[in-house]
């Protein structure tokens, strides 16, 4: 990969599918931001070409109130561990209390697993976490749904449609009056492949799943998803919640991004019937608007090109190659995802801070601190996960390299300083990517906190 590849998404031809009264026309929803990065970012970009208005806000503005002002909170993905600690125990009871009281609530992957009752969730809705042992964990791609009839959110819409999956859990459903299910998985689609086989690659050739899961120690084959629950509906209280493992959010994913909208102007209107007249409650924190200097933009750059050249590294070695503009796809038993979710938001933080210290006048570099760290942190990541990168392949050479467990003493001790013992990320990862989201959230806004 070239130090200069673009990472912007692009819109597609096909969202000019949207005709005349098919777009939005309630008032703005809330997004909440923390632990999102990539996942925020696309489901952003989703909303920008749907045409909704939208205000981003923090756990510490929901602990505060400020979804007061929204029907319809928007839940990117994310893990959710690390939503329900960025919200704290005062986000946590606000968030339950506006769904109790009629407020809406959108949640995909991640931000629909906030919402289950398996730890540490928040217990929202009356459905729990399929087991790892039971479910597909490893599955990503097109994938087609077929539609619950005669529900609202599938009104003008196919009975089966194609979506977009990034390696999400499952639900495990019970039969309860406070839920329905409104989508179930049908069949692959296109780019559809389980870890890191390419169903298009298997063909129409009876695979003996069974000794390919023996061998990745993982479930693989595609018909423990099918069938199966991909978006469901839920009440707690006066409210309603839709949860959707399937991305809906993808951008350039057409028929997703019409079921997105679909499912936004329904809860809307169920919001509505309880909380009639809403004022808008603009989330930004106080302060100047923001302008970064000469000296922020240059370590911006440091960094994203630190991580450009991590990426060439991975690509040279054959590590991965590029799936989608903002997303890798990476060899067994390395991480892909962290590495890319670094590029790709570097890429989109540096590209709107030159774009608004364009169109600013000149005052005082309000980033140049946060900047600095930014740097000193992606040069260190960058640095070990080269280390890292280069130990596992020679692994991979001679035998079977998984991400958990012990491999050996080089490989533990990179691994334990990059990214923890778990898979929802800790180490230099969790320090670099909770500094990241709250940057680029505030980039976002156009905005730095007066105290800072």
């Amino acid at each position: 990969m070239r130090g200069d590849r673009e990472h912007r998404f692009v819109k597609p031809a096909g969202q000019d599918l949207l005709g005349p009264g098919e777009g939005w026309d309630g008032p703005p929803v809330a997004v909440f931001w923390d632990q999102s990065l990539l996942w925020g970012l696309i489901c952003l970009e989703s909303l920008e070409q749907l045409g909704v208005p939208f205000q981003l806000i923090s756990g510490e503005e929901v602990a505060r109130g400020a979804l007061d002002g929204y029907r319809v909170l928007v839940v990117p993905g994310g893990w959710a561990s690390h939503k329900v600690a960025a919200l704290g125990e005062g986000g946590k009871v606000r968030l339950r209390r506006y769904v109790e009281e009629g407020g809406s609530y959108l949640g995909f992957c991640g931000g629909a697993g906030l919402a289950l009752s398996s730890p540490p969730s928040l217990g929202l809705v009356p459905i729990e976490r399929m087991s790892l042992a039971e479910r597909l964990p490893s599955a990503s791609g097109e994938v087609w749904v077929e539609g619950v009839p005669d529900h609202p959110i599938w009104e003008n819409l196919p009975a089966v449609l194609p979506v977009s999956i990034w390696w999400p859990s499952q639900f495990a459903v019970k039969e309860a009056a406070e839920s329905l299910c409104l989508a179930v998985y049908k069949a692959p689609g296109a780019d559809f492949q389980v870890a890191d086989i390419a169903l298009s690659d298997v063909g129409e050739r009876q695979v003996a799943w069974s000794r390919w899961e023996r061998r990745y120690g993982i479930n693989l084959d595609p018909a423990k998803l099918m069938g199966h629950p991909a978006i469901v509906e839920a009440r707690r209280g006066k409210g309603r919640l839709i949860l959707s493992y399937a991305h809906l959010d993808t951008p350039g994913q057409v028929w997703g991004n019409h079921l997105f909208l679909s499912c936004l102007r329904y809860l809307d209107g169920m919001a509505a019937q309880v909380r009639k007249a809403i004022p808008v409650i603009g989330s930004r924190p106080g302060g100047a608007t923001a302008r970064a200097g000469v000296e922020a933009l240059s370590c911006l750059r440091e960094a994203r090109d630190a991580a450009a050249a991590l990426i060439s590294f991975g690509e040279q070695h054959l590590l991965w190659n590029w799936r989608r503009p903002w997303l890798l796809n990476w060899r067994r038993g390395i991480r892909g995802l962290e590495y890319g979710t670094l590029l790709v938001v570097l890429t989109r933080l540096l590209d709107r801070m030159e774009q608004e210290s364009a169109e600013s006048p000149p005052g005082d570099d309000q980033w140049c601190q946060a900047a600095h760290q930014i740097r000193e942190e992606t040069a260190s990541f960058c640095t070990l996960a080269r280390s890292l990168l280069a130990e596992e392949k020679r692994i991979i050479r001679t035998g079977n390299l998984t991400k958990l467990g012990r491999v050996n003493a080089a490989v533990d001790r990179l691994r334990g300083e990059l990214f923890g013992d778990r898979m929802n990320h800790g180490g230099l990862c969790r320090q670099l990517f909770d500094r990241l989201d709250r940057f680029l959230l505030q980039v976002l806004r156009g905005r730095v906190k007066s105290e800072e």
